[in-house]
C-alpha cells in the first residue's frame, strides 16, 4: 500500500527547496522541485500548499536565471518565468502573510531583471512591510541584499550600502552561502566605484573573483571581470579595461553565457570609439547588437543605437534624444548622465562650443534628477 503524503510533511520539503535555492546548490533544488510537484499530485486539495509550490517554483527559475541561465538548458521541462508570473497574479487575492511576502518579494526580483527598477523598489517596499511575518535571518538578508541591489541600480549609492552591509552581516557568519558573500563584496565594490575610491573598489573585486573562481561560477567569475573593466574604465586607463572585458567576454562565451554578453561588448565598443580604433570598435559593434538582439534586451539595442548615432558618420541628434528618452523612462538616470557626458565630451573636442554646453547642462541636470531620485521611491504601496 502506497504511504500517505501530508501536507505539512510536503511543506516541511517547500522549505528545505527554499534553503538550497537560497545557497544556488542547483542539483539538490532540483531534486527536491521533482519530488515535491509528484508528491503534489496526491494533496489537489490543498490550494494553499499549491500556491506556496508556485512561488517556489518561480523563486528556484529566477535562481537559475541569476546565477547562470546555462542551467536551465540542462533541466527538463523548466516553465518560463513570464508563464509562471501569469499563473501567481491568477491566485494573487488569496496570499497572506507569509505568502503575501513571498510574492512581492519574489516579484520585485523579477522586475529587477527585467530592468524594471521602480517597479522592483515597489514590490520590495510592499515585501518590506510583511517583513514582521519572517523570523529567518537568512531570509532577512537575502531581502537586504536585493534592496541593495536596486537602490544600486538607482545610484542611491549610501542607501546601497547600507542594505549591503546589513546582509553581509549575516551571510559572513554561514558557510553556506559563500555565493551571497562574493556578491556583496562585488556591492560593495560598484558603490566605491560610484563614490570614484577605486582602490576600495578593485580590492573588493578582486575578493569577489577569487571566490566566485574558487565556487567555479563563471557567471560571477564574468561579472567580476567586467566590473574591474568597468573601474579601469572609469579612471579612463583604457589598456587594463580593455584586457579585463575580453577576459570577461571569454568567460561568457566559453559559457554561453548569452544574457552578459551584450553589456560586455558594448563597454569594450565604447572604449574603441573614444580612442579613435573604429574598424575594431565597428567589429565589436556589430557582434554585440547581434547578441543583444539574441538575449532579446532592449536596453542594449537601444544603447547600442546611441553609439551608432553618436560615433559612426556626423552625430544624428534625433537619435541620440530618442535613446535619452527611452533611459529616462527606464529611470537609467546613470546611463543618461555618462551618454550626455559622452556627447558634451564629443563636441567639446570639436571646438563645437555651444553644442558641448547644451549637453553639458544636460549631464548637470541628470545628476541633479540622481541626487534627488530619493523622492522617486517614497510611494504608497
Amino acid at each position: 500500500m502506497a504511504s500517505v503524503v501530508s501536507s505539512s510533511a510536503v511543506g516541511e520539503k517547500i522549505n528545505e527547496w527554499y534553503m538550497y535555492i537560497r545557497r544556488f546548490s542547483i542539483p539538490d533544488a532540483e531534486y527536491l522541485r521533482r519530488e515535491i510537484k509528484e508528491e503534489l499530485a496526491s494533496l489537489e486539495d490543498d490550494q494553499d500548499l499549491h500556491l506556496y509550490y508556485s512561488l517556489m517554483e518561480f523563486r528556484h527559475n529566477l535562481m537559475l536565471e541569476y546565477l547562470e541561465p546555462l542551467e536551465s538548458q540542462r533541466i527538463e521541462e523548466q516553465p518560463r518565468l513570464s508563464d509562471l508570473l501569469a499563473d501567481i497574479d491568477k491566485k494573487q487575492a488569496r496570499l497572506t502573510g507569509r505568502l503575501d511576502y513571498y510574492f512581492n518579494f519574489f516579484r520585485g526580483m523579477y522586475e529587477l531583471e527585467c530592468r524594471e527598477y521602480l517597479s522592483a523598489i515597489q514590490f520590495f517596499k510592499k515585501a518590506e512591510s510583511k517583513l514582521t511575518y519572517v523570523t529567518d535571518q537568512i531570509e532577512k538578508a537575502e531581502f537586504y541584499f536585493k534592496m541593495s541591489e536596486s537602490y544600486y541600480y538607482m545610484k542611491q549609492t549610501y542607501f546601497s550600502m547600507d542594505y549591503a552591509r546589513q546582509a553581509y552581516k549575516i551571510y559572513h557568519k554561514q558557510e553556506a552561502y559563500n555565493i551571497r558573500v562574493l556578491q556583496c563584496h562585488s556591492l560593495f565594490a560598484t558603490n566605491f566605484l560610484d563614490l570614484k575610491q577605486y582602490d576600495e573598489a578593485i580590492q573588493h573585486f578582486k575578493k569577489a573573483y577569487a571566490m566566485a573562481e574558487a565556487e567555479q561560477q563563471p557567471q560571477l567569475m564574468g561579472r567580476t571581470l567586467y566590473n574591474i573593466g568597468l573601474c579601469f574604465n572609469s579612471q579612463e586607463n583604457y589598456k587594463p579595461a580593455i584586457d579585463y572585458i575580453k577576459r570577461a567576454i571569454a568567460v561568457f562565451e566559453d559559457g554561453n553565457i548569452i544574457t552578459s554578453l551584450p553589456q560586455a561588448y558594448f563597454l569594450i565598443t565604447q572604449i574603441h570609439y573614444k580612442i579613435g580604433n573604429m574598424a575594431i570598435a565597428r567589429q565589436y559593434h556589430d557582434k554585440g547588437v547581434s547578441y543583444a538582439k539574441e538575449a532579446e534586451d532592449s536596453l542594449y539595442i537601444a544603447e547600442y543605437e546611441f553609439l551608432e548615432s553618436l560615433y559612426v558618420g556626423e552625430p544624428d541628434e534625433e537619435a541620440i534624444m530618442e535613446c535619452f528618452d527611452f533611459l529616462k523612462d527606464k529611470l537609467m538616470y546613470a546611463d543618461l548622465e555618462d551618454f550626455a557626458l559622452d556627447v558634451a565630451k564629443y563636441y567639446h573636442e570639436r571646438e563645437n562650443f555651444e553644442k558641448a554646453s547644451a549637453y553639458f547642462l544636460k549631464v548637470e541636470e541628470t545628476r541633479q534628477q540622481i541626487q534627488g531620485g530619493v523622492k522617486l521611491y517614497e510611494i504608497e504601496v
